[in-house]
């Protein structure tokens, strides 16, 4: 009887490693899932273009460490957009220039703010820097790493601006998924705190 519990035993523990194998061997991106503001401004009425621009030192997105315990990870998001009451939103697959983009997008929309493109709107544009966005694996906690600039331009001259810097940490667990976590808790804090009022009222007069 102790013999073929030791047998099922083994064949669960194999059955485990190979379900587990095969899920991170067949996951080439990660799922972001951002919160927009429980209590958005109220920007109506307001236009600009958005841009977003990619300045980072390190182009990489993870760390050696990192993309060892990711396995097939290629550098694409999946992007969930959440609103209070509402049910969560896929918007797509997206690089990491992509995705900012269309979290601030989301993020100035849901205030109200009217979105137009650049070529035809040059009066006043948001342009949003990315400085880092960086994920790490170091004593099996995932660490995350993000810093922007957010700017109003105004006929090619910038006339308000902040900088965000932000990161936040989380215990690994199988599959990655609390990678996906810790980036999407990261993500909703920077571009939320953002103060969009302040950062439009050149844009409004």
């Amino acid at each position: 009887m102790a013999l073929i519990c030791r047998h099922i035993r083994a064949v669960l523990i194999i059955l485990l490693i190979a379900i587990t194998t095969s899920f991170c061997a067949s996951k080439n991106f990660l799922r972001v899932n951002y919160q927009l503001p429980t209590q958005p401004v109220e920007l109506n009425g307001t236009r600009v273009a958005l841009t977003v621009k990619d300045k980072r030192e390190n182009p990489t997105i993870v760390t050696k460490s990192a993309q060892k315990a990711l396995k097939n990870f290629t550098g694409d998001f999946a992007l969930i957009v959440a609103q209070e009451k509402k049910e969560d939103k896929l918007v797509g697959a997206f690089g990491l220039s992509s995705m900012i983009r269309e979290i601030f997008r989301h993020r100035l929309e849901n205030a109200g703010v009217q979105i137009v493109t650049q070529e035809n709107f040059e009066d006043a544009i948001v342009e949003i820097v990315l400085k880092e966005f960086s994920l790490d694996l170091q004593n099996r906690k995932w660490i995350i790493k993000m810093n922007y600039q957010a700017s109003l331009l105004k006929q090619n001259r910038v006339v308000a601006g902040e900088t965000i810097t932000g990161s936040a940490e989380r215990l690994r667990v199988i599959s990655g998924k609390n990678a996906e976590f810790v980036i999407g808790e990261l993500v909703t804090d920077v571009v939320n705190r953002l103060n969009l009022n302040e950062l439009l009222q050149a844009a409004r007069m």
